[in-house]
């Protein structure tokens, strides 16, 4: 195995493997990996104002109805859709398979999302519609 060494200054800090060691801050979503959770409503439960955001591309149809859908590439439309998202809410992305709700949620604190942002790992939009179904 190759141990691959990104210092602070690096584009692609913080990774994801970071973000899992030292959890939730001002740079770092917190990981929310899928053997953790158990229920939509243990999701409903991280914050007041929980809002799901699916950072998948828009060629996916299908989504939740309660789900927002960000904008995953240009910091100018990132920027556009967090000014409409409630400056209260906790948001959690997720995607088709866990590696772009990582980015996603990453790309929301660098262009200025301030609240908490979790991201959904090692599973996406099938594996939370089944726990959504057992609501």
């Amino acid at each position: 195995a190759r141990i691959q060494e990104v210092s602070e200054r690096d584009e692609n800090h913080p990774t994801k493997n970071f973000c899992y060691i030292s959890g939730g801050s001002d740079i770092c979503p917190t990981p929310l990996p899928r053997s953790h959770v158990h229920s939509a409503e243990q999701l409903r439960s991280l914050g007041d104002n929980v809002q799901f955001v699916d950072v998948r591309p828009l060629s996916y149809k299908k989504s939740f109805d309660f789900a927002a859908r960000a904008p995953a590439d240009k910091k100018k439309h990132i920027k556009k859709f967090l000014k409409k998202v409630d400056k209260d809410a906790t948001l959690i992305t997720f995607c088709e398979e866990g590696t772009f709700a990582f980015m996603g949620a990453k790309a929301l604190k660098k262009h200025g999302w301030e609240g908490p942002v979790y991201f959904y790992d090692n599973g996406g939009y099938k594996d939370l519609k089944k726990l959504f179904k057992r609501a």
